[in-house]
C-alpha cells in the first residue's frame, strides 16, 4: 500500500508523513467514502463532509497493546495462528481455487449479489466443521459437495457443518450464494480508512480495496496470506462500465467480464473495479505484457508517468529474479491519498498517477505478494522495502543522492522519537504508519551496508526462489540473508525488530 508522502529535496531529504482523514458522519448508501491519507484535502463527491472520522476502538480480538491474545490458536480453531491477527483464517482446510461471480451496479450503492465457489483440501482428519471469515450478507444457498449443509454466524465468521466429515487430504467444494448490502465498520488495523471492503465513488465507479482484513467484507474466504489460491472472477455490470480484476480478461459474454488468475494470490490482494475505462496496452523491453485501465480524462497524465513501467518492472527483474506473474497493469480509481498493491493489477489513486506511487506499487508484486507476510505484525518487509526500491529506482544513477535520503531519514525519525521502536508487531493502530514505511527503508538500507552489494542482493534472489509463491516468515528472511552474507546477522535485526 502506498500513501500520498511530501518529499523535501534536494538539500533536506527528509519525508514527512501528515495524515489528513478525509470521510463522512454517518455512513449511508448515498455518501461516498473514501480511505484517505494524503498532504492536503483532496477532492470530495457530493455528500460528504470534510469532517475527520471519530476514533474508534479496536475489535475484542485485536492485539493493540501488543499482549498475547486470549483466542485459542491451536489447529483446527476458528483461527489461522497469526498471534498479531488471531481473529482471521482457520487451519483446517487449504483453499485451492475461489471463482468469484458478482453483479454490481454503481447506482445500487452498496448492494452486492454474489456467489462464491470454494475448492479446497482438508487438512485434518475427520474435518466436521469448519469456518470461512465472512461478515454481512443474506445467505441464499450454501451447499458442500452439491449438498445442502447447516451454517451460522458468530464474530465475524461463518461456520458451516460439513454433511460428512472429510479425511485429511480429501478434496471438496464449497457453494455460497449471498446477497445484500455491504457491511461498513472500521478495521483495527487501518486508522485512516471508515472501513474496508467495497466503496462506491464519484462518476459511477466501484472499487475494492481489502488490505489487511477486508476480503471478509465482500466473499467468504479465508482471510490470511497464509492460505493462498488461484482466482476466477465473473462480474455483470451495465452496460458502458467496465469490469477489471487480477490477471487476465479471457471473456467477456454479453455485460459479463470474465477474469482468470492462475499464480497463487493472498485474499487481501483480490479486487475488482468497476468504470467507464479506457485500455492501454504495451509490453516491457524484455516482452512482459502490461495492460492499464484508465479514466479518459486522465489518459494523457497517466500515459506520461507509466511510460517507465516496461524499463522499472525489468530493472526490478534483474534485481530480485523474473517477474512472477503473466501480465502486470494499473487501473485508476478516485480513492484519494492510497493505493493498493492489487496483484498483477495495482488500484492506483487517480490522486496519485506519479512515478514514485508506480514504483512502489510495482515493487510490491515480489515484497508481499509473491512472497506474502507470514503474520501481519511483520508488515515492515512489505512496505519498507517498497519504500526503499522506490528510492532506489529514484537515485539508480546518484549513489550519493541515496546516502542523502538516508541519512535525512535517520535524523528525522530520531528528531521524531521514532527511531528505536521496534519494526515487528506495532500497535495495531501503528501497523501503517510513517515508521513501518521510512524506519523499514531505513534498516533495510543498513542491512545493505552491512552485507554488501553482492550478497544483499543474492540474498534477496535466494529469498524469493525458496518461498516463489507462498509466505515466510521474518526468521525465515533472516536465515536466508545469513546464508548469503556468510555471518551471523541476529544482532543487527534484534535491534531494529526487537
Amino acid at each position: 500500500m502506498k500513501m500520498q508522502v511530501i518529499t523535501m529535496k534536494p538539500r533536506i531529504f527528509l519525508i514527512v508523513f501528515i495524515f489528513l482523514l478525509l470521510s463522512c458522519g454517518p455512513q449511508t448508501p448515498d455518501t461516498a467514502v473514501t480511505p484517505t491519507l494524503s498532504p492536503s484535502p483532496s477532492p470530495i463527491t457530493a455528500g460528504e463532509a470534510n469532517t475527520p472520522a471519530a476514533p474508534t476502538a479496536p475489535s475484542p480480538t485485536a492485539n493493540s497493546d501488543n499482549k498475547t491474545p486470549t483466542l485459542d490458536v491451536v489447529a483446527g480453531a476458528r483461527s489461522i495462528g497469526d498471534p498479531y491477527a488471531p481473529e482471521l483464517g482457520n487451519t483446517g482446510y487449504d483453499v485451492q481455487h475461489y471463482t468469484i461471480q458478482l453483479a454490481l451496479d454503481p447506482q445500487e450503492k452498496y448492494y452486492l449479489a454474489g456467489s462464491v465457489l470454494i475448492k479446497a483440501t482438508a487438512v485434518l482428519d475427520d474435518l466436521g466443521a469448519l469456518s470461512l471469515d465472512f461478515i454481512g450478507f443474506e445467505i441464499e444457498e450454501l451447499l458442500v459437495n452439491g449438498q445442502p449443509a447447516d451454517f451460522s454466524r458468530e464474530a465475524g465468521k461463518l461456520i458451516i457443518t460439513l454433511p460428512q466429515p472429510l479425511a485429511s487430504e480429501e478434496q471438496f467444494q464449497i457453494t455460497i450464494m449471498y446477497h445484500g448490502e455491504t457491511v461498513q465498520e472500521p478495521s483495527p488495523y487501518v486508522g485512516f480508512a471508515s472501513w474496508l471492503g467495497v466503496f462506491y465513488a464519484r462518476e459511477d465507479t466501484i472499487y475494492i480495496l481489502s488490505e489487511p482484513d477486508g476480503s471478509r467484507y465482500w466473499f467468504p474466504n479465508n482471510d490470511h496470506p497464509r492460505d493462498k489460491a488461484t482466482f476466477r472472477f465473473e462480474v455483470t455490470v451495465p452496460e458502458g462500465l467496465t469490469a477489471v480484476a487480477n490477471g487476465e480478461l479471457i471473456e467477456q459474454q454479453g455485460h459479463t467480464f470474465i477474469w482468470e488468475h492462475n499464480a497463487p494470490m493472498a485474499s487481501y490482494l483480490a479486487t475488482v473495479v468497476v468504470g467507464d475505462y479506457e485500455r492501454l496496452e504495451d509490453q516491457s523491453p524484455v516482452g512482459i505484457p502490461l495492460r492499464h485501465y484508465t479514466f479518459t480524462e486522465d489518459q494523457a497524465r497517466f500515459t506520461r508517468h507509466v511510460a517507465v513501467t516496461g524499463e522499472a518492472i525489468d530493472w526490478m527483474s534483474d534485481l530480485f529474479g523474473a517477474y512472477p506473474y503473466d501480465q502486470y497493469g494499473y487501473v485508476t480509481v478516485h480513492a484519494p491519498g492510497v493505493s493498493l498493491e492489487t496483484q498483477t493489477m495495482v488500484l492506483l489513486s487517480s490522486e496519485m498517477v506519479n512515478e514514485q506511487t508506480i514504483i512502489h506499487e510495482m515493487a510490491h508484486m515480489w515484497f508481499g505478494d509473491w512472497v506474502s507476510l507470514d503474520s501481519w505484525g511483520e508488515m515492515w518487509r512489505n512496505e519498507g522495502f517498497a519504500t526503499y526500491i522506490a528510492f532506489l529506482w529514484e537515485f539508480r544513477d546518484d549513489p550519493e543522492g541515496l546516502e542523502l535520503q538516508m541519512e535525512g531519514i535517520r535524523a528525522f525519525l530520531e528528531d521524531s522519537g521514532d527511531l528505536g521502536k521496534p519494526l515487528r508487531n506495532p500497535p495495531h493502530v501503528e501497523l501503517f504508519s510513517a515508521y513501518t514505511y521510512v524506519g523499514g527503508a531505513l534498516m533495510i538500507h543498513e542491512l545493505r551496508q552491512e552485507m554488501g552489494d553482492d550478497a544483499f542482493f543474492a540474498g534477496l534472489k535466494a529469498y524469493f526462489a525458496r518461498y516463489s509463491g507462498g509466505t515466510a516468515t521474518d526468521e525465515a528472511f533472516i536465515a536466508v540473508m545469513e546464508e548469503a552474507a556468510e555471518k551471523p546477522l541476529a544482532a543487527f535485526f534484534e535491534g531494529w525488530l526487537e
